[in-house]
């Protein structure tokens, strides 16, 4: 599993989502799934494909993908990475604050280069890609069913259609299971991944990052001191 492969499931799957979740619409108005074949073999695929590019391509999307992340596994990968400085350069929390910034960009560029040199920590980060797939497709899943949910319970009523309403009610079930039951878990498998995977790096390549850490420090400390002046 690759970070490639990553982004392509995370392309992907939407476009499955919203399909499951237009299908009953046909099924129900028709009254037969083989009435409904026609329809479902035209509309379907171009409803799923419209609704599924604008969610893929959505800022919203990319939003709440990003609070879910810096709020939990972000919080502590930056955490982690900071904590791999070494010792004796004495960072005191204001230095920590500001290595949040800009420079922790390099921090991490030194930590995704310290793993893809290692064989073993390259294989463990295949780990962390393949968690991640159902960590995001747990987000999809409440944030698409939620919707198509909603919009089943609206045209339950505008249709005086009873099922739409049945249909409306699994998909919200869904919606909440998948926040309440997958997201969580997957999340802590997340941070578990996570935290083995700087444990490694501490064992594996610690003196390379922490070197590499000593270089970039020294370097954003005599640059604050030049601006100073």
């Amino acid at each position: 599993m690759t970070h490639s492969d990553l982004d392509k499931w995370r392309k992907y799957v939407p476009f499955a989502i919203i399909a499951s979740c237009i299908l009953p619409w046909f099924w129900v108005r028709s009254g037969s799934l083989a009435d409904a074949k026609l329809a479902n073999e035209i509309v379907v695929p171009a409803v799923a494909l419209v609704a599924a590019f604008f969610y893929v391509g959505s800022d919203f999307r990319r939003s709440c993908w990003k609070r879910e992340i810096d709020a939990h596994v972000g919080k502590q990968i930056r955490d982690g990475l900071l904590d791999l400085i070494p010792k004796d350069l004495a960072v005191s929390e204001n230095e920590r604050h500001d290595l949040q910034g800009e420079v922790f960009k390099e921090l991490t560029g030194v930590f995704w280069e310290a793993i893809d040199g290692n064989e073993v920590l390259r294989s463990h980060k295949e780990h962390f890609y393949s968690n991640g797939i159902v960590y995001s497709t747990s987000i999809d899943v409440f944030l698409i069913c939620g919707l198509a949910g909603l919009i089943y319970a609206v045209m339950s009523l505008v249709f005086a259609e009873v099922n739409f309403a049945y249909v409306g009610a699994v998909l919200i079930a869904i919606a909440v299971g998948s926040r309440i039951l997958v997201t969580p878990r997957k999340r802590a498998r997340h941070m578990e991944l996570s935290r083995e995977q700087l444990d490694l790096l501490r064992r594996q390549r610690g003196d390379f990052v922490s070197n590499r850490f000593r270089e970039i420090v020294a370097t954003w400390r005599s640059e604050r001191l030049t601006r100073a002046d």
